[in-house]
């Protein structure tokens, strides 16, 4: 049954008891709202359905659909899962027993040890006391000793740590990883910074969507301008091609330094917004003359493409800038100048999407309508 409660029309005359009472009736409904949410969202969580609506998890899906602030999305997550494991605390809570300030406590202490916490949780739950602060009080000692005691734990745990890959035929690369929680939590939190709210005609599924985060993640590292030096260069990929293979001309060469064979539609994605070394090679691969490394898209001009295009500018996306790469609309194997007028943003998900699948997509690029500068790039001219 509903709950109603009656409001107070003119505050300013209400009495002081009007007003207490009223305090006291909406922190019972606030309550009984927080009980209905959590159960709500933990059963949503259950079934998945934040799939159903496109998003790569329940964090997402209440950042952009519900419109809760991050930091809030998170806390409701982990409170609706606390809720479903820990039902001592859980049905203290709802009889009224805790209050949600108690209740919340408890939850935030379990996460350091949830294992130790579901043993001890009819105890710390007798042992809250009458409030907040003493609830508090009580699950600092409590987590002392638990700390204490798991020492030896998280040195097992760092010896156990593990990062493990391996190139597959064709050039997808696989692993296997066992992260310490630190790290783990670290990794989850970029992947979930990284990943945007799906947009129109955006069909991929979430663990593709976590995918395409750990490649932005990784490349924003390498691009960002403080990242280690390794021999006096940032570190990078390097990838030998040979001219006709950047024309889309099969049978080229196109590897990386070290072997490993990349696929004609990844290297052309690589070479939109790269720098290139020249190499000259005469008979017998001999090395003839190494020419100065340029950048095929300045950072001038990179700048000035962001300044102009603001987001991805595939049809419905609005990926921000630092995710994006520069893209020659004609490409700069066919003579495609590099220019503003024949430059674009994409983000790295539909950069590839157009050189993996549709090659000629012009139509799917939603440019800003400034004929002097767009409309000679659909021919490669200059302005």
């Amino acid at each position: 049954m509903p709950v109603i409660i009656p409001l107070v029309g003119d505050k300013e005359a209400a009495s002081v008891d009007e007003l207490d009472d009223q305090l006291l009736l909406l922190e019972a409904a606030r309550r009984r709202l927080d009980i209905e949410w959590a159960e709500t969202l933990g059963e949503f969580e259950r079934r998945c359905g934040h799939d159903v609506f496109g998003y790569p998890d329940v964090v997402a899906y209440l950042r952009h659909r519900v419109r809760v602030a991050g930091s809030r999305a998170r806390r409701c997550v982990a409170v609706a899962r606390a809720a479903l494991r820990f039902r001592a605390v859980w049905g203290s809570w709802r009889a009224g027993r805790l209050t949600t300030d108690q209740a919340e406590l408890l939850w935030r202490a379990s996460q350091a040890a949830p294992e130790v916490f579901s043993d001890a949780e009819s105890l710390l739950v007798e042992a809250a006391g009458e409030s907040a602060e003493e609830t508090a009080k009580m699950l600092e000692y409590w987590i002392e000793r638990v700390e204490r005691a798991g020492a030896a734990d998280a040195a097992v745990q760092l010896g156990r740590r593990r990062f493990d890959y391996r190139r597959r035929q064709g050039g997808m690369i696989e692993g296997e990883f066992a992260l310490i929680p630190g790290a783990g939590e670290a990794l989850i939190a970029a992947i979930e910074a990284a990943i945007p709210p799906p947009g129109a005609g955006d069909d991929r599924s979430a663990t593709q969507r976590r995918h395409d985060a750990v490649e932005d993640v990784a490349r924003g590292f390498l691009e960002r301008a403080g990242a280690t030096e390794v021999g006096g260069e940032r570190p990078h990929i390097n990838v030998l091609v040979d001219l006709q293979a950047l024309q889309g001309i099969a049978g080229a060469l196109h590897e990386t330094d070290t072997g490993h064979v990349l696929d004609l539609d990844t290297v052309l994605r690589l070479a939109c917004d790269s720098s290139l070394c020249r190499i000259v090679l005469g008979g017998e691969s001999e090395v003839l003359d190494v020419g100065r490394r340029t950048r095929v898209v300045p950072a001038p001009l990179r700048r000035a493409v962001i300044a102009w295009d603001r987001h991805c500018r595939w049809r419905g996306c609005t990926r921000p800038p630092q995710w994006c790469d520069v893209h020659h609309i004609v490409a700069w194997a066919d003579d495609g100048h590099t220019i503003l007028a024949n430059l674009v943003l994409l983000c790295r998900y539909h950069h590839s999407l157009l050189h993996s699948t549709l090659h000629d997509a012009t139509d799917m690029l939603d440019l800003p309508a400034t004929p002097t500068t767009r409309i000679p790039a659909l021919t490669g001219r200059p302005p």
